[in-house]
């Protein structure tokens, strides 16, 4: 089986929003909520510019990524997001190794005691 390199999923870093670029993504999607797509009332309403693909999961900081939401729409969202960012960093720390293990096999290692040939338990 060949090596296969794994490339690593960073976080993008964030650009600063200007009133511009806000005004940009609500025409790119007519005022239209990317999360439960209702119209949004841009006086009446709160709202936000939410990424599509949190930044942290990987998605990236463009205009394709990103959209108007409600308020509380977007908290849903970001909660859900990091509580799924939270999730695949213990995973991604389980898989490289660098946690130790909860119930270490008795006599191992990292155990005071050894076990020898004959069955004897003696100190290390």
């Amino acid at each position: 089986m060949p090596f296969v390199q794994i490339a690593d999923v960073s976080t993008a870093t964030r650009r600063r929003l200007t009133p511009h670029r806000r005004l940009q993504v609500w025409e790119k999607t007519d005022g239209v909520c990317v999360l439960c797509e209702c119209q949004i009332d841009g006086v009446r309403e709160r709202w936000i510019i939410e990424h599509i693909r949190a930044l942290e999961l990987g998605g990236p900081d463009d205009f394709g990524n990103m959209g108007p939401a409600h308020e509380a729409c977007a908290l849903d969202k970001t909660r859900d997001d990091h509580r799924r960012t939270a999730r695949a960093k213990r995973q991604k720390i389980r898989h490289i190794g660098a946690d130790s293990a909860k119930r270490p096999l008795p006599y191992g290692k990292t155990s005071p005691w050894k076990r020898t040939l004959s069955g004897r338990v003696v100190p290390r």
